[in-house]
Parts: C-alpha cells; sequence; structure tokens
C-alpha cells in the first residue's frame, strides 16, 4: 500500500489526475487458443504471493485540469466499424491507449552489468509520459530519483532541453552520467 499513501499524503499538492497501469508482462491467448507470454517480471518467491506483473504509474498534475495529447499514443480502432460512428474521431484510425500500457519488462541473465539498479523501468515508459504531454509543451521534467537515468535518456529521445535529476547514491548517479554522455558539462551539472 505504500505507493497509495504517498498519493495520498501528497494530495496537499498534487491532484492525481490518472493512474496508468504499467504491464512488465501478460499471458494471453492467441487464436489457437494457446497461451502466450510475452514481457518478464521479478518473481517472487513466495507460497502466498502471485507474481506481480504490473505497475502504477500516477500522473500528479496541480489541478488536475492539464490537457494531454491523447493520441500522442494513440492506437488503431480493432472495429474499424467505430471510426464512423464516433464523431471524435475525424474520420482517422486513431483512438486514446487508455491507461494499460504493455511496455515489456526485459529479460536480464546479470543485474550488475545489465540493469545495475534493483527497480528500473523501461525508457519507453517515460518516453510515453512525455508524448502524453505534448512534445512541444514540454519545457522542464524533473526526476528527483533518477537511478539510472532512464527518464533522462528518455528526455534525451523526445527533446527535452531541460532535465534535472536527483541522486543519493554514486554509484548510480555514475551510471546516470554514462547513458547521458551525450550531454554538456552545464547540463550534466543538473545531475549532482
Amino acid at each position: 500500500m505504500l505507493p497509495h499513501e504517498l498519493i495520498l499524503r501528497l494530495r496537499k499538492f498534487f491532484v492525481l489526475q490518472n493512474t496508468i497501469h504499467w504491464i512488465k508482462s501478460i499471458t494471453l491467448p492467441n487464436a489457437n487458443g494457446d497461451e502466450i507470454s510475452r514481457g518478464h517480471f521479478k518473481p517472487i518467491r513466495s507460497p502466498r504471493f502471485l507474481n506481480d506483473c504490473h505497475e502504477y504509474v500516477f500522473h500528479l498534475t496541480p489541478r488536475g485540469t492539464t490537457p494531454l495529447d491523447r493520441l500522442a499514443l494513440g492506437v488503431p480502432y480493432q472495429d474499424k466499424s467505430n471510426i464512423a460512428r464516433w464523431s471524435h474521431t475525424s474520420g482517422r484510425d486513431r483512438r486514446c491507449r487508455g491507461n494499460t500500457w504493455f511496455i515489456p519488462y526485459e529479460t536480464i541473465q546479470r543485474r550488475e552489468k545489465e540493469r545495475p539498479h534493483p527497480a528500473t523501468f523501461p525508457v519507453q515508459l517515460a518516453a510515453y509520459c512525455i508524448r502524453l504531454h505534448g512534445l512541444t509543451r514540454v519545457r522542464r521534467m524533473l526526476d528527483p530519483f533518477l537511478g539510472i537515468g532512464n527518464s533522462g535518456v528518455a528526455a534525451q529521445q523526445c527533446t527535452v532541453n531541460n532535465f534535472i535529476g536527483f541522486e543519493i547514491d554514486e554509484e548510480y548517479l555514475r551510471e546516470a552520467k554514462r547513458r547521458l554522455g551525450g550531454l554538456t558539462s552545464a547540463e550534466r551539472s543538473h545531475l549532482e
């Protein structure tokens, strides 16, 4: 319940505008009825608990009224008759992706070499968040828990020029700086 308790404490400062579910791994039947698994998760070795195949992404805004570019992450309609049926489509085969994002959590063999941080997320997850706010509107990005810098890499990919990250672990900070090596020294100073 810790993430939810944190959100309750932040209510004085922010509004929870959206809750997004990051699906790291999922198993679905294919057309033949065979079950196909995609993605990966950190297994829980317990006879009492299920493996956690998703995480929450809490979208906090100052007043809960921040407009989003819902089609920046748009997906095609499965039922193409919806294109003509709904006036908001304007004839486009694009709909809002919704609040469930499947972004596979990649399998690793050696954490110390491939993912030297226990709680990383894919760069694509942060890029989705940036794109949702509209690339032309995102002028500044802050990550108060930088880790190894995936949010900074996403900011670079999405051309967010003003990125600020905080990290207290020296090893993680070194890895973030290495990964963000294309930054200027002035930009890199925001990572200390």
